[in-house]
Order: C-alpha cells, then sequence, then structure tokens
C-alpha cells in the first residue's frame, strides 16, 4: 500500500511540474498575444495623437503620445524577452520573427517619441521645427510596415510553427 502511494505521489508530482514547464515555442507563442494587444493599443493611440495634432488639439495629442510610447515600450519589453526564448529555441523562423518584432517596435516608439516632440514645438507656434518631427514621426512609422511585411511573409511560409 505504501509503494502505491510513493507511485501515487510521483506521478501527481510529475504532471504538477510538467504543467509549470512550458518550452520556449510555448512562451513565444504566448508573448506574442500581449505584444500584438501593445502594438494594437499602441497604434490607436499614435493615430489619435495624429489626429489631434491635425486638428491643433496639443494637449491631447500629447497625452496620446504617452500612451503610445508607454504601450510601446511594453510591447518592446515582451519582444526582447520573446527574442531571449527565440535564440533559446535555436530556431531561425521564431528568432527572425522576434528580430522583425523588436524592429517594428522600435521604430513605432521612436516614431512617438518623435510626434511627442512636436507637440509643444507646435504650442509654441514653432511650426518648421514642429513639422520636421511629425515627418520624422510619419517616415518611421512608414518604416515600421517594411517590418510587419516581413513577419506576415515568415507567418504564411510557416503556417505549422504559429497559432492560429
Amino acid at each position: 500500500m505504501k509503494d502505491k502511494f510513493v507511485i501515487l505521489l510521483v506521478i501527481m508530482l510529475f504532471v504538477a511540474l510538467s504543467g509549470c514547464i512550458q518550452s520556449d515555442t510555448g512562451k513565444i507563442n504566448d508573448l506574442s498575444s500581449k505584444i500584438n494587444t501593445n502594438l494594437k493599443n499602441g497604434d490607436n493611440y499614435y493615430n489619435n495623437a495624429a489626429e489631434d495634432i491635425n486638428s491643433f488639439s496639443l494637449d491631447s495629442a500629447s497625452t496620446n503620445c504617452d500612451k503610445a510610447i508607454s504601450e510601446f515600450r511594453l510591447a518592446k519589453s515582451s519582444a526582447e524577452e520573446g527574442l531571449q526564448y527565440a535564440q533559446n529555441s535555436k530556431d531561425q523562423v521564431f528568432i527572425d520573427y522576434m528580430r522583425y518584432s523588436v524592429a517594428e517596435i522600435g521604430l513605432r516608439l521612436n516614431a512617438s517619441l518623435q510626434l511627442k516632440e512636436a507637440v509643444p514645438l507646435l504650442q509654441i507656434k514653432d511650426n518648421n521645427t514642429g513639422n520636421y518631427h511629425v515627418t520624422l514621426a510619419n517616415q518611421l512609422m512608414e518604416e515600421s510596415f517594411v517590418y510587419t511585411s516581413k513577419k506576415e511573409r515568415l507567418v504564411e511560409n510557416n503556417p505549422s510553427k504559429f497559432k492560429q
């Protein structure tokens, strides 16, 4: 009877531990949904900030820039963590995907920072310098779409590696 109890205890311990241990790939998939949520939120705040600037609602633009920056920083942190898991897995598809994610998010973060930089300049009517930062923000955001496309191609070419 004592042997059965020990075996049952060992099995229960194994099941409990196996539920806690997750592969690097599983961790990447979990982080991906978090990253995508932060990216979506960041994009929404960035777009709202751009609209606010166009309508000269500069206080609201500043607030939306801050929110976009916060969301993109969260996404970048998660993407960098995901890159570590990808490198540990030694799976080149995941490594490339996470590298593209880090680059894409970095550009979006920098675009948000440039937009934020434009706000006080526009408030003091330094339109030339303010518009320079707005233009730079738009260029950085456009550049980020190159990495978005690269990620989409990776997913299309490797559907079995990515959760749908």
